[in-house]
């Protein structure tokens, strides 16, 4: 029995290596995506070796063009997660904004309710804002907002929500508490550390803050009612002399 000869088993091979590269390039599916150079063969001698040089080149456009979709659609997360932040956080402290405040509580809500549990939300207004503003200017404004906003993101709890509604007012939800003199154990931490100077590039401050806090289910039990009692305890908070907090009470709204 006569074995095949070197050329025979050659050109099985090629052409079973040709089939294989065929069909990877026909469906453009890769299981890895390495740098690829240009393939060619210079005068060949065997036809499947023509072939299989043409296999490859195919393979590398559409590797191009997968590599360029790839990129593309990077590009578009990138920015659609861009856009979120942009409308979920606010600019310039990057804490949570209005929007996330509210959603955040929403589902507090929709937790305590289901394990019966305390939900505290917490209106917090700085003092003397203002006077920085106006002595200091409006970029040592901005700077104490931001350093603001990391010592209270550093007394709260990882699963509470720390957002700034604008200015220089702000709003923490507290979820999932087993008493609600966990709320009030905040607020004296947050009007502590707030009362600490602060050293600004226009030189040293100390301001203060005011807070009003309600709890959910002793003063309302619904986001909009929950966010008035902590206003209206704040409002408490700023007319007992500032830098303290008050906890709502049914007569705060009579």
């Amino acid at each position: 029995m006569n074995s095949p000869d070197k050329d025979e088993i050659q050109e099985v091979f090629l052409k079973q290596l040709l089939s294989v590269v065929e069909r990877i390039a026909s469906s453009g599916e890769f299981q890895a995506v390495g740098s690829l150079i240009d393939l060619t063969v210079e005068n060949p001698q065997h036809p499947l070796l023509t072939s299989l040089a043409e296999g490859f080149a195919r393979m590398a456009v559409q590797l191009e063009a997968r590599e360029f979709e790839l990129e593309n659609t990077i590009e578009n997360l990138v920015r659609v997660k861009q856009e979120l932040e942009l409308a979920n956080y606010d600019p310039l402290t990057q804490l949570a904004n209005r929007v996330i405040a509210r959603d955040r509580l929403s589902q507090g809500l929709l937790q305590a309710r289901r394990l019966n549990q305390f939900l505290g939300v917490l209106y917090l207004d700085l003092d003397r804002f203002k006077w920085v503003n106006d002595n200091l200017g409006h970029a040592a404004g901005d700077e104490l907002l931001r350093q603001v906003a990391l010592r209270m993101r550093g007394v709260a709890r990882e699963a509470d929500t720390v957002a700034r509604l604008g200015g220089d007012e702000f709003l923490c939800v507290i979820p999932a508490i087993g008493n609600p003199s966990a709320a009030e154990d905040l607020a004296t931490r947050l009007v502590d550390i707030l009362s600490q100077p602060f050293s600004l590039a226009a030189g040293q401050v100390t301001i203060g803050a005011s807070v009003g806090i309600a709890v959910f289910p002793a003063h309302a039990d619904t986001v909009d009612a929950l966010i008035a009692c902590a206003d209206s305890a704040l409002y408490d908070a700023k007319h007992a002399g500032r830098n303290g907090f008050r906890v709502y009470k049914p007569q705060d709204q009579a």
